[in-house]
Order: C-alpha cells, then sequence, then structure tokens
C-alpha cells in the first residue's frame, strides 16, 4: 500500500539520513576561518565540512541546518559544500551584528595649534654672556673715512688672531661690547654685555683683511667694533610654560636707562642654567616690608604687580626680555615670578 507522507515526516527522514550518512567534521580552529565585512560574517568552507556541523557550530544545533541553507540561496545543494566556498553564518548572539553601523573610531581632539609672539627685531637684541664671545674679525677702516657706519657703507675688517677665518658671502654681527657688568643689588659679576650694531656681508676676502658692507644697520658702527657669525634667530617666538617657582630680578636695561618701561629690552639673572627659554613670560613685582612685632623680624607685605615680559634670548645665567606691559616705571633690580605663583 502506498502510504503519503507528511512534508514534516519527510524533514524528519531527511536530517536522520544526513546525521548517520554525512560525515562528522573537527570543529577545532573553525572560528579561524570567518570573515566579517559590511554585510555580515562569512565562513570559508573547509575539506569535510557540511551544513550539519557548521550549523551544530553557529546556530546550537545540527537540526537547523536548513535555515543556514535558506541564509545562502547561492547553494543550490545543501548536501555539496566545497572548501574554499563561502558562505554567511551566524550565531543567535550575532543576529542584527551585520546590520550594524561600522565601528568608528572616536574622533581625536587635535591638540591646540602652537602659539606665538613675534619680534622682527630679533637679530638686533643683543645679551650678557658671562665671558666675551669669540669674535672673527674687527673693523680697521671704514671707505671714505667715514667716523660712523651705517647702511650700504663698506668697512675693512682685520681678521682675528685666533684662527677664525672670515668667509665671503657669509653673514655676521657687527658688535661692541660693554661691562663688566655687576648685580644691582649684589654687587657680584654677572658678564660682558654684547650690543649689535648691524649686520654685514663679507663681499671679498684678501690675505690680511676682508671687505665687508653694511647690509642692516641698527645703530652706528664704529672703527674698532667686531664681528662674529650672525646668531640663528627666529622672529616667531613660540609661547611656552614659565619655569614654576622661579624667583629672579632684573639686571639693567639693554641702553642702560634707569628706569624701564613699556616695549624696552632688558636683560634678568636668569639662564638656560635655570630652565629658562625663549617665550616664556614671567611678571615683575613689587613688595613692601614692614617690622615685624618684636622689630627683630621682617614683615613680607603684599607683592603688588608691576609689568610682564617675554623671553627673546638666552644665555647659560642670563636672558634678554621684552617688557611687554607695565603698571609704572620698573628700575634694575626688581624682582620677578612666574606668572602662577
Amino acid at each position: 500500500m502506498n502510504l503519503k507522507l507528511s512534508r514534516g515526516f519527510k524533514y524528519f527522514l531527511l536530517c536522520i539520513s544526513m546525521a548517520f550518512l554525512l560525515p562528522f567534521a573537527a570543529n577545532a580552529g573553525v572560528e579561524e576561518n570567518i570573515v566579517e565585512t559590511k554585510t555580515g560574517f562569512y565562513y570559508v568552507v573547509q575539506k569535510g565540512d557540511t551544513l550539519w556541523d557548521l550549523s551544530e557550530k553557529f546556530a546550537d544545533s545540527p537540526w537547523l541546518w536548513p535555515d543556514l541553507w535558506q541564509y545562502n540561496p547561492d547553494i543550490p545543494n545543501p548536501h555539496l559544500i566545497y572548501p574554499g566556498q563561502k558562505i554567511q553564518i551566524y550565531k543567535k548572539e550575532w543576529r542584527g551584528m551585520a546590520e550594524r553601523p561600522v565601528d568608528v573610531e572616536p574622533a581625536v581632539e587635535p591638540p591646540a595649534p602652537d602659539e606665538y609672539y613675534q619680534y622682527s627685531e630679533i637679530d638686533a637684541i643683543g645679551f650678557i654672556r658671562e665671558t666675551e664671545a669669540d669674535h672673527f674679525g674687527s673693523v680697521i677702516k671704514v671707505k671714505e673715512d667715514k667716523r660712523l657706519i651705517s647702511y650700504g657703507d663698506k668697512m675693512f675688517i682685520a681678521p682675528a688672531d685666533n684662527g677664525r677665518a672670515l668667509v665671503e658671502g657669509n653673514l655676521y654681527a657687527v658688535y661692541r661690547t660693554s661691562g663688566p657688568i655687576d648685580d644691582p643689588v649684589t654687587g657680584d659679576y654677572v658678564g660682558i654685555q654684547h650690543i649689535i650694531t648691524g649686520i654685514a656681508e663679507v663681499i671679498q676676502v684678501e690675505n690680511d683683511f676682508a671687505v665687508a658692507e653694511i647690509v642692516t644697520s641698527y645703530r652706528d658702527t664704529r672703527e674698532g667694533d667686531v664681528v662674529m657669525p650672525l646668531l640663528e634667530r627666529s622672529e616667531d617666538i613660540r609661547l611656552r610654560d614659565a619655569v614654576a617657582g622661579l624667583r629672579g630680578r632684573m639686571i639693567k636695561a639693554e641702553d642702560g636707562q634707569a628706569l624701564i618701561g613699556e616695549h624696552m629690552l632688558a636683560f634678568i639673572n636668569k639662564g638656560e642654567n635655570d630652565d629658562v627659554r625663549t617665550g616664556q613670560i614671567y611678571s615683575f613685582y613689587y613688595q613692601e616690608t614692614a617690622p615685624g612685632r618684636n622689630n627683630f623680624e621682617t614683615l613680607m607685605l603684599t607683592k603688588e604687580r608691576l609689568g610682564e615680559m617675554i623671553v627673546l634670548h638666552t644665555e647659560n645665567t642670563t636672558s634678554t626680555v621684552l617688557i611687554t606691559n607695565s603698571l609704572d616705571h620698573i628700575p634694575a633690580g626688581t624682582a620677578f615670578k612666574s606668572m602662577d605663583d
């Protein structure tokens, strides 16, 4: 008698036959062959794989292999899959992951750009150094016997006897020295002041002299002034954090004035050895004192701000600064400190 089998019973028999007839593949390392794309997870078929055991691996039940087949309509025969073939897979916890947005790295806010203070006359500023700089020669004569030399004038330079050679085409700073300079409070020796008068270009070199032309003039150049290679200094001064807790004092104004005001250059008694760097900003202050209760102590009263400065050039023990603002005239010996202290 021919019996019509129900579709559900046929499905049951098919599953039983697959359980006994299809080879069982080892699961070890199966997830190493998973590839994730924008459209979902794909498994690269290995030798011995079947939809039955892959369904057990990825859907937690081999009986759900028809769902895996339905998930991959490009597989014509569920009993024939081949090594290297890619099939789309899923786990229960993966449902909907293929549609999730692609992970995007959180935006990292770029660091704030460096801030600069521009000082166009940077090549003109002098400095105080513990010892005089090694010079490369001295001005011995001016063309046409001018007493004072300025822009465009030619001069003759005798080479120094220290072996320093003047090179045609090179730029040199012309300067003179002043000093010795002492600390206005302690009286201790500070160094030698170097005053830049201009910039000259060597245009001719002979055995016993060189000819140079003034290309930039800041002050009158005189016979007896000396030259050294032009310092490499940028007019764009990058602002930096000041040294926390630093204390010091002003030595003097560059031009020797007793009272120093806004936009003037001056020297302070701290430098590279104290971690002072160009672009740091410090505050000048004044502090009154009064006798203590027992007249043997000194009472330090509230600090009063007098102005601010920015460091333009540093030496080992001193620095050249520009007074950027002042509430009053600032005399030599005035104390300074970090802005935040």
